[in-house]
């Protein structure tokens, strides 16, 4: 999450960060080690607190996990193949062509995209693998909650989400790839069965919803109780999914 104007927002939700956004499938990370050159070792770039560093470490001998945020950093599980270090997504400080892939996931409209490419070019070896990946908005709610969801995504917050989230809206097809570039798998998707207070959990990690704290904290307790009235009252969980998407190619 370099360079962002709200490093100082990652650095206090840290620890609702790594309580209350979802991991990613394994399917996701058999396909990208699928298409990397080699599975010796993989930089998890703006790793947050390392939702995807552990899927990663599952098909890489060693996962490099940076972010710019220490407070993510102590965050982030512990794990025998993963290193994780406080660096910049633009200067890591790794060796040049070193890696079999690099990926951002959830934070590539927070970075220097310009200056992270050159250093993706320098760190990754000949055909190695760049991917950048992210997820739309939820999906899958009873008809009622779904246009609630979609209702506070698109046009409640509007004014609210940080200007960098309009790359999130866009697919990130507005940034400049490095390389020539294909979409990720539209069959893969995040899975989820939540009950209401996780489905708050994670709206409450919003960038929206921290940009004003305390009209931030109000509107919480205002959709809080709209959820409540819309919520099925026989189903303590629901089923929802969140449709991943992204950019992904090869360093030539």
């Amino acid at each position: 999450m370099s360079n962002s104007p709200d490093h100082g927002w990652f650095e206090a939700v840290a620890d609702t960060y790594q309580s209350c956004r979802p991991g990613y499938p394994k399917a996701l990370f058999r396909w990208l080690a699928d298409q990397a050159p080699g599975r010796q070792c993989c930089w998890d770039a703006a790793c947050g607190s390392g939702q995807a560093s552990v899927g990663l470490a599952a098909e890489f001998q060693r996962v490099e996990g940076t972010d710019l945020s220490p407070a993510q950093i102590a965050a982030a599980p512990a794990h025998e193949r993963i290193h994780y270090r406080v660096a910049t997504a633009e200067q890591s400080g790794l060796e040049a062509a070193s890696l079999d892939a690099v990926v951002v996931a959830a934070a590539i409209h927070w970075i220097d995209v310009p200056l992270f490419n050159q250093e993706v070019k320098r760190v990754l070896k000949p055909g190695g693998l760049l991917a950048w990946l992210g997820y739309d908005p939820l999906q899958g709610a009873p008809e009622p909650l779904q246009l609630w969801l979609d209702a506070l995504y698109h046009e409640r917050l509007q004014g609210l989400w940080p200007p960098e989230r309009i790359h999130v809206d866009h697919r990130y097809a507005d940034l400049p790839f490095p390389v020539r570039s294909q979409i990720v798998p539209e069959t893969l998707r995040i899975e989820l069965n939540w009950t209401a207070n996780q489905l708050l959990g994670f709206i409450s990690t919003w960038s929206a919803l921290r940009s004003n704290d305390h009209q931030g904290l109000d509107l919480m307790a205002t959709l809080r109780q709209e959820l409540k009235t819309l919520w099925p009252p026989d189903q303590k969980q629901l089923s929802l999914h969140l449709p991943l998407m992204g950019r992904w190619g090869l360093l030539q």
